[in-house]
């Protein structure tokens, strides 16, 4: 008989030899179309687990703990009732649980056994196999993203349905707040632009007193106008949509995705920036406390980063605003994101070094 003989070479998923095939083109790689399947699903789960440990779910229950457990400090020194008082205690001792359980999902990801996490909790392996087994951990998880979409508000008008009279006396202060930013932001540009009131009241039909009080936070433009005074005086209307939303009490009626809720929360940035009079990044910086670098501040206004929440706090409160006004926009951001990553994979897609 003429003719080679066979080549073999190893599968790269069950190491078995195989007949390579002899020619042009591709070669093969695995013994067959199943080993083949089985090496991308391996490769897929290392990939969820190394995106896991790059945006651990711990450390965003960590934050809105933070804000939590300042609400908590608020309503006491405010002297609130004591169903108040109890309600908010209830909420900080809800997320620690969801806290908890996300602390352990991350550290499986990063392939701890459960022996390590029984015994980093004080408990028997069991009782930490059935307290936080994937499964279970993925519906908390779930059950705390709809608990929250439920408290937030739905509507988009000023006095919104179905809201609380706490949160609709929030949402009326939130306003103000915002009522008065813009008008900050309205003021710095007409001040840059170098335009007399006289000369704006020209250009926009408007009387003169009508332009010095939208200048001075009096009376709150309407969209168009605002547009008319931003273009004339030398901005951009996107800069202060969101400024603009939130001083006339309106709220989205739906989510947004990734790229749309990370552009509100980046025009919502940029309105307060621009507010403050657009100070120099260092004064920023300075205002910080040491949080913010420079680098981080034009990476922030830019567009060229998402702020984690404490970055955002810091930024916010640099700028002589209120961190919980934005607050819903970077929380957009960030379950729109971990919608996405879907964080908890099936419990097989979890190592078990200890065999667990």
């Amino acid at each position: 008989m003429g003719g080679n003989s066979p080549r073999y070479e190893d599968c790269r998923h069950c190491q078995e030899p195989f007949v390579q095939k002899e020619g042009p083109g591709r070669k093969k790689a695995y013994c067959s179309i199943t080993c083949r399947q089985k090496a991308q699903r391996k490769r897929d789960g290392r990939s969820t687990q190394r995106a896991r440990a790059d945006h651990p779910l711990g450390r965003h229950i960590a934050e809105d703990l933070q804000v939590l457990a300042a609400s908590l400090l608020e309503v006491e020194y405010d002297g609130q009732p004591l169903e108040v008082l109890l309600r908010t205690a209830e909420e900080v001792a809800r997320e620690v649980e969801y806290y908890v359980a996300a602390a352990v999902q991350d550290a499986r990801s990063k392939g701890a056994g459960w022996g390590s996490v029984a015994d980093a909790a004080n408990v028997s392996r069991t009782t930490a196999r059935t307290t936080w087994a994937e499964s279970k951990v993925r519906r908390q998880l779930e059950r705390r993203a709809a608990d929250r979409a439920e408290r937030r508000p739905r509507a988009a008008a000023p006095h919104a349905e179905g809201l609380s009279p706490e949160q609709g006396k929030a949402l009326s202060k939130a306003s103000e707040r915002a009522s008065a930013k813009l008008a900050s932001a309205l003021l710095y540009l007409h001040q840059a632009s170098g335009l007399t009131i006289k000369c704006v009241a020209q250009h926009t039909s408007l009387s003169p007193s009508h332009v010095s009080r939208l200048l001075s936070g009096e009376r709150t433009p309407t969209w168009s106008v605002l547009c008319t005074l931003v273009r004339l005086c030398g901005g951009d209307p996107a800069d202060l949509r969101v400024l603009f939303e939130n001083a006339h009490g309106l709220v989205p009626l739906t989510r947004h995705a990734v790229p749309d809720a990370a552009e509100r929360l980046l025009a919502a940035l940029q309105g307060l920036y621009l507010a403050a009079g657009r100070p120099e990044y260092g004064r920023v910086c300075h205002a910080s406390h040491g949080v913010l670098t420079t680098q981080d501040i034009r990476d922030i206004l830019e567009g060229q980063m998402v702020p984690t929440w404490e970055a955002t706090s810091a930024l916010v409160s640099a700028l002589d605003a209120w961190p919980a006004d934005i607050r819903p926009l970077w929380e957009a951001v960030h379950y729109a994101f971990l919608v996405c990553l879907d964080p908890v994979p099936h419990e097989s897609a979890v190592p078990r070094p200890d065999g667990g």
